[in-house]
């Protein structure tokens, strides 16, 4: 069994219950994308925006399937690289984790500044450099400390924000359903060129995330009873409330691709300003619920990397009272907040969908050699080898529309975690 050759990280507490796994799911999918998805859809696909849709949904359920048959198989911290390393060798799996961990400073910081622009909504003194550090500072700080308390109070932190910004999502997505969007699409023609390859990036990175509870699965209670569950229930639930908003900006607003924030225009449409403020502070509540899932995920890519000898030691160690990868959680931090406040991220944010790319191209490969290496898994997905190549071509597509400047860059980024782990394992030679 791959369990047996993999044991879970000795010492982090298993403390998550389906209802927080779902949760987390939910609410790391459901972020800052939401918010822009719908104006960003009509200006660059036009009258295409709901096909542009349905094809990243496609896409994700592809990649969703073979992720949660492959996490099946495990129930250890580290996710896709952990899969890639134990199917591939150690480097595929470094490779993975590395540009996993990477690309999470660039989303950490990407998801910080939106939520810091829908607060200067509410309070302007935003809008300007010194106050927006000192409250992302603050913020990351509350962060840091409620995650190395334990992970049960991160998971709490992230059930009561996906809660409460789903409820008003919810109210706008029910309003979608009454005033049917799909009649009143974008008359505009899809922006060329490109157009359509731009929507469609915009439309998977607002679906990407979905992959991060399997990071956490050697603190779940029961992840082989629990993760395939969640990873596809979470996904569904995130899927459906994307398409009833924008079924609701199609069908409320007489031009969606006008309002650079549409679930704001909508709120204002049924309950004035105070509609505008609600939301504003539902998106801020929004990416605050993504900001925690992030903390509580994202540590875990460098506690697994150091548990693996590639990043230093002191990565993998775990708190003796509170039982949570603290030195990794409080690292994570410290440069997920650097890259925020410096602005770095605009360079590290043209990794995101390569590396994302890459690390599904791992799991879904990882389902094929599985299946005729270790026999059928826990949780089979019917067609799981077609359903793993088709993932396969989809991934291939999309990163064939990666610029050259990309490519370098994810290569740059490969080679400077080479050479760090190549340090790390000089150091640690006898």
């Amino acid at each position: 069994m791959l369990q047996a050759q993999h044991d879970a990280a000795p010492g982090l507490l298993r403390g998550l219950r389906r209802f927080d796994v779902v949760s987390l799911t939910v609410n790391s999918v459901v972020g800052a994308g939401v918010f822009a998805l719908p104006a960003g859809l009509a200006v660059s696909s036009g009258r295409w925006s709901l096909a542009v849709v349905f094809a990243a949904f496609a896409v994700v359920a592809l990649l969703a399937l073979s992720l949660a048959e492959v996490s099946s198989r495990f129930d250890v911290t580290g996710g896709p690289q952990v899969y890639a390393q134990v199917t591939f060798g150690p480097l595929a799996g470094f490779t993975v984790g590395w540009l996993f961990t990477v690309s999470r400073f660039a989303s950490y910081a990407l998801i910080a500044q939106v939520m810091l622009d829908y607060a200067a909504a509410l309070w302007p003194a935003l809008e300007d450099y010194w106050p927006r550090a000192v409250a992302i500072t603050l913020f990351t700080a509350a962060l840091t400390v409620v995650n190395v308390r334990g992970v049960t109070r991160g998971a709490w932190l992230g059930n009561v924000l996906t809660i409460a910004k789903l409820l008003p999502l919810v109210a706008i997505a029910l309003a979608g359903i009454w005033f049917a969007g799909w009649n009143n699409l974008p008359a505009a023609e899809p922006q060329q060129p490109g157009g359509l390859v731009e929507g469609l990036q915009l439309a998977l990175f607002a679906c990407f995330g979905f992959e991060v509870i399997s990071i956490v699965a050697g603190e779940m209670r029961d992840p082989r009873r629990d993760l395939a569950f969640s990873i596809l229930a979470g996904l569904g639930i995130s899927c459906l409330l994307y398409l009833l908003l924008m079924l609701a900006s199609f069908g409320i607003l007489a031009d969606t691709a006008a309002h650079a924030r549409p679930l704001i225009g909508i709120a204002e449409h049924f309950l004035g300003p105070a509609g505008g403020t609600l939301m504003a502070a539902a998106a801020v509540v929004s990416c605050a619920g993504g900001l925690a899932v992030a903390m509580l995920t994202s540590p875990r890519n460098m506690f697994a990397l150091a548990e693996a000898q590639d990043l230093p030691r002191p990565f993998a160690a775990v708190h003796p009272g509170w039982r949570t990868p603290h030195v990794a959680i409080i690292a994570y931090a410290l440069l997920a907040w650097l890259v925020t406040v410096t602005g770095t991220f605009r360079y590290l944010l043209e990794l995101f969908v390569i590396s994302r790319m890459l690390a599904y191209g791992s799991t879904s490969l990882a389902l094929i050699v599985l299946r005729r290496r270790a026999g059928p898994a826990p949780v089979p997905v019917p067609g799981g080898p077609l359903i793993a190549v088709l993932a396969l071509a989809a991934c291939v597509a999309i990163v064939t529309t990666a610029t050259l400047t990309s490519v370098r860059d994810v290569a740059i980024v490969i080679a400077i975690g080479f050479a760090i782990r190549a340090l790390v394992r000089r150091r640690a030679a006898p």
